[in-house]
């Protein structure tokens, strides 16, 4: 079982007020509206009124990579407290900004947050207010991967583009994410299938001109109705690598 240290808690709540730059992917009018966890969540076609997502990903801390899970959720199109919310049983931190609420953990209550990805299903419970009939539903894990190219600090080329591949061969979705860390160069790919291979294309590359960060995001997603109201409950496993575009 994978433990988070209380310690790695600030790292957590430091990415709420992201830049887009830090958190590259800023949810359109669909149910997540922003996004405080700091990772890359995929938008979901469709009228959805929330979105309840585990995530693992991956911190140097000291020079040592450790893994890391966050829990969120967040109801509505600005965010409304829809009671008590807990995955797996454990429960997911209420917060406030600027009168919207969401749902964070770990969180200043919940310093240290425990949950098994690799396959593992990750069983929501949402008691529900404010216009959100309570729920239950689940969501199975993808499986851990590795990204194989580019390597980490490599250099790419903007002219020629670039391939992104990874472990691949399951039936995840799989969403490329490209930041630049100097500029505006943003690049999201749409659903791609988890074939373990992606091309970044030149056309796509016009405003990057240095180090850049790419995240490679494998998930799983299932969609929960109740009260009349469709939710996305996602699941995914995030891989960074930092590299230079010129």
């Amino acid at each position: 079982m994978k433990k988070i240290i209380s310690l790695l808690t600030l790292v957590v709540l430091v990415f709420i007020g992201c830049s887009k730059k830090e958190n590259p992917v800023e949810p359109t009018n669909n149910n997540q509206g922003t996004n405080p966890s700091g990772q890359p969540i995929p938008t979901f076609s469709g009228s959805n009124n929330g979105v309840l997502a585990t995530i693992s990903y991956q911190q140097i801390v000291s020079g040592f990579s450790v893994d890391l899970s966050v829990g969120f959720a967040k109801f509505g199109d600005n965010g409304v407290d829809a009671g008590n919310v807990s995955v797996n049983g454990t429960a997911i931190g209420k917060m406030v900004n600027a009168g919207n609420t969401f749902y964070m953990a770990p969180s200043q209550t919940n310093p240290v947050f425990t949950l098994d990805f690799n396959g593992a299903t990750h069983n929501w419970n949402v008691q529900g207010g404010n216009g959100v009939t309570g729920f239950t539903g689940s969501v199975t894990s993808p499986r851990a991967f590795t990204v194989t190219a580019p390597t980490t600090n490599a250099t790419v080329s903007k002219s020629a583009g670039f391939n992104v591949t990874w472990s691949g061969g399951s039936s995840s979705k799989v969403m490329i994410v490209l930041a630049s860390q100097s500029g505006n160069g943003y690049f999201a790919s749409s659903e791609l299938s988890d074939n373990g291979s992606f091309n970044v294309a030149a056309s796509n590359l016009g405003n990057f001109n240095g180090p850049a960060l790419l995240q490679v995001v494998k998930y799983n997603y299932t969609s929960k109705e109740s009260g009349g109201k469709n939710y996305i409950l996602v699941s995914e496993i995030v891989r960074s690598i930092n590299l230079t575009v010129n």
